[in-house]
């Protein structure tokens, strides 16, 4: 879990400097900006609306840690799956049905001709009765802006991980991103419901939440959990 832990930690550190930045704004009403231009210095009031834009930004930090802790954490348990040669047979039930998803992903109806059907069964066939080692695809994880903590639940129950605990403030992080990355709403309007606080409240939940997240799949990895024999 090495590449999952670093990444989030940059992540995390990306986050921690941007609300230590919008902090300093917002403490302060006279706080103000001072800037070179032609030869002189331009010295500005924060205005309201860009301290609400600066808060709803925060909102896609937030979701994009989500998003991206989930992805390269379960690439983890893809990844030692390839790397200890697992076969399908020696893989657990619910991973076995998780590459079966994957490798019947182009038949979808209307997608696909007999002859690619066919080259497809076959393909299964032959990778299950030669024993070949099980590739998972990370690019088979399609999130769509999804990832609240109730949808990380469901995860585990599909991977056969421990559930994490509580992170009920995730389900707004992503109803406020989606609103944002869909223009359904300015970045001003979904900021003015929020202050600053609110959002290092956000910050510390998701923190938790997804840190207990990869505890969880680091103890499915080393115990195994992802063969039948666990």
């Amino acid at each position: 879990m090495d590449n999952a832990r670093l990444d989030f930690e940059k992540r995390k550190n990306e986050i921690e400097n941007y609300l230590a930045f919008i902090v300093i704004l917002s403490e302060d009403e006279n706080t103000r900006l001072k800037y070179k231009k032609d030869e002189g210095i331009i010295e500005e009031k924060i205005s309201d609306q860009l301290q609400k834009i600066l808060i709803a930004n925060g909102f896609l930090l937030l979701y994009n840690l989500i998003e991206a802790t989930v992805r390269s954490s379960i690439a983890e348990i893809y990844l030692e799956v390839r790397d200890k040669g697992i076969t399908f047979g020696e893989l657990s039930e619910k991973l076995k049905k998780i590459w079966i998803e994957q490798s019947t992903d182009s038949l979808k109806e209307g997608n696909f001709r007999q002859d690619k059907l066919n080259k497809q069964v076959l393909d299964i066939a032959e990778a299950v009765l030669k024993k070949k080692t099980v590739t998972l695809l990370k690019e088979k994880m399609d999130f769509s802006g999804n990832l609240d903590a109730q949808k990380i639940r469901e995860l585990a129950k599909k991977f056969g991980f421990e559930t994490p605990r509580d992170g009920r403030s995730l389900a707004t992080i992503k109803e406020k991103r989606n609103r944002l990355a869909h223009g359904e709403y300015t970045f001003s309007e979904i900021g003015k419901d929020f202050t600053v606080k609110d959002l290092n409240e956000f910050k510390i939940e998701t923190f938790v939440f997804l840190s207990d997240a990869i505890d969880k799949i680091e103890d499915f990895i080393i115990n195994r959990r992802y063969t039948v024999t666990a």
